[in-house]
């Protein structure tokens, strides 16, 4: 079982720890923020923490929510990985890889992360010892995911999505994410792979990836539930399960 706990960035005393270990953990932690949740003061006070680029990006958003849910993600991002590494949130760099997919450079790069927001929630996931990924849907009635599931999905994973009619849509999802989050965690994202399968029996998968980067590697995939409405999975390495802390 995931084990969840609520607490805040200061009920946790992350500078008196090595500044490359998570909070006392071996295993990988996810924080859970409500971005809708916070003031538009707060949003500002958040927003001076971002790079110029990130600030930048920020503007070009056509609704408010979807601005304050990004400068809110981003922000709790630097401030946790500040916290994390004694460094000042504003002044943590990124490099991101010809698939997009952001990462600490130099002596932080073994701190690994990885985000994912939607529909006023947002998942940041941080692992001290191997790459991670993350992804969170909220669940749609309305969404008719049928037509993907049939054209993309393997036997295997349409014939779990179909084994309980009244859980097939919630189910749908635990595919879709646990796609998600393995691509994220290898460095791409979904694109051109969503036909790798995810679905077995046990939370191990052994992928190869002819002709690329990537080599044949185990991963290791999580899926739970928040509120009844989303969906979250996160892969990497690590056999652990992760901690998923509450803000």
């Amino acid at each position: 079982m995931v084990r969840i706990f609520t607490q805040t960035l200061k009920d946790i005393k992350f500078l008196n720890l090595d500044p490359l270990k998570l909070p006392g953990l071996d295993e990988p932690v996810i924080w859970l923020v409500k971005t809708d949740s916070y003031s538009e003061s707060e949003v500002s006070s958040f927003q001076k923490s971002l790079s110029p680029q990130e600030q930048e990006k920020a503007t070009r958003f056509r609704f408010v929510r979807d601005m304050n849910s990004y400068i809110i993600t981003h922000a709790m991002l630097r401030t946790i990985l500040g916290n994390y590494l004694d460094s000042e949130p504003a002044e943590i760099e990124f490099i991101v890889n010809d698939f997009g997919k952001p990462s600490l450079a130099g002596k932080y790069r073994k701190l690994h992360f990885n985000l994912s927001h939607r529909s006023g929630l947002s998942a940041l996931a941080f692992s001290p010892k191997s790459e991670i990924g993350v992804d969170i849907e909220k669940i749609d009635s309305k969404f008719d995911f049928d037509l993907i599931a049939k054209a993309h999905f393997s036997e295997a994973e349409n014939s779990f999505i179909d084994a309980k009619q009244d859980e097939s849509r919630k189910r749908f999802y635990t595919v879709w994410t646990r796609k998600e989050a393995l691509l994220k965690a290898i460095g791409t994202g979904i694109g051109e792979n969503l036909d790798v399968e995810v679905f077995r029996k046990v939370n191990q998968y052994k992928l190869d990836f002819p002709n690329s980067i990537h080599q044949e590697a185990d991963y290791y995939l999580n899926t739970f539930e928040y509120q009844d409405k989303y969906v979250i999975t996160t892969a990497g390495s690590s056999q652990r399960e992760p901690i998923v802390i509450i803000n």
